[in-house]
């Protein structure tokens, strides 16, 4: 039994590996076929449709795999209960180095901007809700836009990173983001 789940966890890795590298070559999902992705993973196509559906069934998996990682860190964050936003920052920076490499390779996708606004809603939602940073703000309104801003802004900035734009370290550039944003909110 455990043989078959080790198999079929290896074969889905296989298979996202090669849909990350499709994607990055294809940039639009609608360009990848299950054939084409059955071959890049040196797999049948009976086996792909063993683990999924259709080629959106694997971009959904590892979106919601990235969704629930970064979910996890962040509420491991909140538990935390720290407000110093340089530590969320550091902890992100993390996250991202671990999975740098599909970050690159999916960035240039149209495809990936859903992905993008998933990432933005989360980290806004978490930001408000943390009272110790809304407390800074004369009210709720004002307070929603400037965390608005500024994680759309961080969000995009990294977004230019991983697909090239911004030839620095990641550790540079975290250092460089929040460098910025000690300045603002100063």
């Amino acid at each position: 039994m455990k043989r078959e789940y080790r198999n079929s966890a290896r074969t889905k890795k296989m298979i996202r590996a090669a849909f990350v590298d499709l994607i990055d070559e294809k940039k639009f999902i609608s360009n990848i076929s299950v054939a084409e992705l059955a071959d890049r993973a040196d797999i049948a196509k009976s086996t792909f449709y063993n683990h999924y559906d259709d080629i959106y069934a694997v971009a959904d998996e590892i979106l919601k795999e990235l969704m629930d990682s970064l979910n996890q860190l962040i509420d491991a964050m909140d538990a935390d209960h720290t407000s110093d936003y340089r530590v969320y920052i550091r902890k992100i920076f993390v996250f991202l180095k671990e999975n740098e490499d599909i970050y690159r390779k999916v960035s240039d996708s149209p495809d990936a901007i859903f992905f993008i606004d998933r990432i933005k809603h989360i980290i806004k939602k978490k930001i408000f809700s943390n009272t110790s940073y809304t407390s800074y703000f004369a009210n709720k309104e004002e307070g929603y836009i400037r965390i608005s801003f500024l994680a759309n802004a961080c969000v995009d900035v990294m977004v230019e990173y991983f697909k090239g734009y911004i030839d620095m370290p990641l550790d540079a550039l975290q250092d460089n983001l929040i460098a910025i944003l000690d300045d603002i909110i100063k």
